[in-house]
């Protein structure tokens, strides 16, 4: 014979009657809100704090500098390398790295230097 949970014992007495009174506050609730819709209250403007000098890195500066031209440069393989020339740069570094992208061939990369700089004193 299986032995069940006595319904009789004071332990389950006490979880059925926070049941129901759980069950009431809940009802006392809903009912109070249906009855009293929730205000809002308008928030007062605070003053802000004045605009504070913050730290800006180097990287998100070059976002204001001036382009002067957009290089575009095709490789051998047909893909289309695109590279911003800003008023500020130097040739030689951006020759340099579209080379290593590209993989040319230090000659080219002198005279993709040059074209550059022609191009950089045609704008400037």
């Amino acid at each position: 014979m299986a032995s069940r949970i006595n319904m009789q014992h004071g332990f389950v007495k006490s979880i059925i009657k926070n049941q129901v009174d759980r069950d009431n506050y809940d009802k006392e609730v809903k009912a109070k809100l249906e009855n009293n819709p929730p205000r809002f209250r308008q928030q007062k403007e605070r003053p802000r704090k004045p605009e504070k000098q913050v730290y800006v890195p180097p990287r998100m500066k070059k976002e204001n500098r001036q382009l002067m031209f957009v290089l575009e440069f095709e490789d051998r393989a047909g893909q289309i390398h695109r590279v911003d020339v800003h008023k500020d740069d130097a040739a030689e570094p951006i020759a340099r790295q579209l080379g290593e992208e590209c993989s040319l061939r230090p000659p080219y990369i002198t005279a993709l230097i040059q074209r550059i700089q022609e191009e950089m004193d045609k704008r400037s």
